[in-house]
């Protein structure tokens, strides 16, 4: 068993998206995405991962496929890995919650980002 504090992850760049890897394990990988307004996460798939997110603070748009979708705090859901998957719009300061399973084969989804 590991345990981790999730605060230790919410960690916010004026000039970019952060990422903080939590867990790396064979069958799941779970980090905190931190974005600032301004920024945005562009349109990508995750393959045959399934993708669960909870927000942890702040409040964004977020586009699965041609569905625009306005999440806040507390807002949980899933997406699927061959959605078209973005966030092109930050309302407030946000922390993401997010886990990717399987862990993606492709390296760069386990890499952090300061």
């Amino acid at each position: 068993m590991e345990n981790k504090n999730i605060k230790d992850s919410i960690v916010f760049n004026d000039e970019a998206i952060t990422k903080k890897i939590i867990f790396d394990e064979q069958k799941v990988l779970a980090f905190v995405l931190n974005l600032k307004v301004g920024h945005q996460l562009p349109v990508h798939k995750h393959g045959t991962s399934a993708l669960v997110y909870k927000v942890l603070s702040g409040s964004a748009e977020m586009k699965v496929n041609d569905s625009i979708i306005n999440i806040e705090e507390g807002s949980i859901g899933l997406v699927n890995g061959e959605d078209d998957f973005s966030i092109p719009k930050i309302k407030e300061d946000m922390s993401l919650y997010v886990t990717l399973s399987p862990r993606p084969e492709d390296e760069r989804y386990a890499q952090g980002i300061e």
